[in-house]
């Protein structure tokens, strides 16, 4: 069961979500009109914008843009994991040159908002956590821009890091969380299709893996669910997808060919429409010979590594532990032969 102040954290979490949807117009209703969703995510967007300003980040955090980048994006890293300073006594900026290894993390959203700015937190705890620096490119968003705008900004990213910058792969962990734990599994495919080295491992946040929406768990779980609602999953992904069928694997990673791929650790919460997205994503990984794993975290809700709690802290520490046994050594095997 959830813990006491995880409980709490929860009330005074949905309490707050509630002002933040009142002052965004209201939820629509279901089968609300395009117009009316887009003018409800964009006012979400800005909200969330506006308050992740506001958080405050630790004393040890650092981050700076990525100006070099192909793709505008934001380095990440906690110096109490990764030292500001080196053996010469000289400040290190961030980047590939300083990295002893990488989370390339995609952030979440529904493809629709969130940003860099709004993940910094979640980046500097996975930096903490993985002793890696973090890179948090800033991929295009539904309704300006459709499939395969995200996914093509995401691959650019990986590219730039390994071939402009010849960082190597073996020393990349792809990071998710919700959309972006689905856009990393895409981006995978894409680079697997283009002969790119694969990375060495594949860690996702309540990833969204299932854009056509046939998981039981998002009705069944729909009362429960204190953050998503199943009414908006569906637009949300016909937003992003276009005239792309739903099912197509590069939107929806769950339907595509799992052989080949790195390492996965998935975490999510029990309470959250998306649980069947993570289950069957590592049944089905599983079944293709990847080595697989979940953690599902009773009473939680979607993306709750965000907030403050004990359940937090114990699963980012395995989600960083994951990342440096996996980027410590080589791949080796198939993945490594894609």
């Amino acid at each position: 069961m959830p813990t006491l102040r995880t409980r709490i954290v929860k009330a005074g979490f949905v309490g707050a979500l509630e002002l933040m949807r009142r002052a965004g117009g209201g939820m629509p209703v279901a089968g609300a009109a395009e117009e009316e969703l887009q003018e409800y995510a964009l006012a979400m967007r800005a909200q969330l914008e506006t308050l992740a300003g506001r958080l405050p980040l630790g004393r040890s955090v650092r981050f700076q843009p990525a100006r070099d980048a192909p793709v505008d994006g934001l380095w990440v890293a906690d110096g109490v994991a990764v030292p500001p300073v080196g053996d010469d006594g000289i400040e290190r900026a961030l980047g590939t040159e300083s990295a002893e290894r990488i989370v390339l993390h995609l952030h979440g959203g529904a493809y629709v908002l969130g940003s860099p700015e709004s993940h910094r937190g979640l980046a500097a705890a996975l930096s903490r956590t993985s002793h890696a620096q973090v890179f948090l490119p800033r991929y295009r968003l539904a309704p300006e821009d459709v499939f395969p705008a995200a996914l093509d900004d995401a691959l650019a990213s990986y590219r730039w890091l390994i071939e402009s910058c010849d960082f190597p792969a073996d020393r990349i962990a792809f990071s998710g969380d919700s959309a972006g734990g689905g856009l990393a599994l895409a981006v995978m495919f894409a680079a697997r299709d283009a002969g790119l080295p694969l990375p060495a491992c594949y860690l996702a946040i309540s990833p969204w893996t299932d854009l056509a929406a046939t998981g039981g768990s998002l009705q069944e779980l729909h009362a429960v669910d204190p953050w998503l609602s199943a009414d908006l999953i569906l637009p949300a992904a016909r937003a992003y997808a276009g005239d792309v069928s739903l099912e197509d694997p590069r939107l929806s990673p769950l339907y595509g060919d799992l052989e080949g791929l790195p390492p996965m650790l998935v975490h999510v919460g029990s309470d959250e429409i998306l649980l069947d997205d993570a289950v069957r994503l590592v049944e089905r990984a599983r079944n293709a010979g990847v080595d697989a794993s979940l953690g599902r975290f009773p009473g939680l809700w979607h993306v709750f590594q965000a907030f403050p709690l004990p359940e937090s802290r114990s699963s980012l520490r395995e989600l960083g532990a994951f990342v440096r046994r996996h980027t410590n050594e080589p791949l080796v095997g198939a993945a490594a032969a894609r």
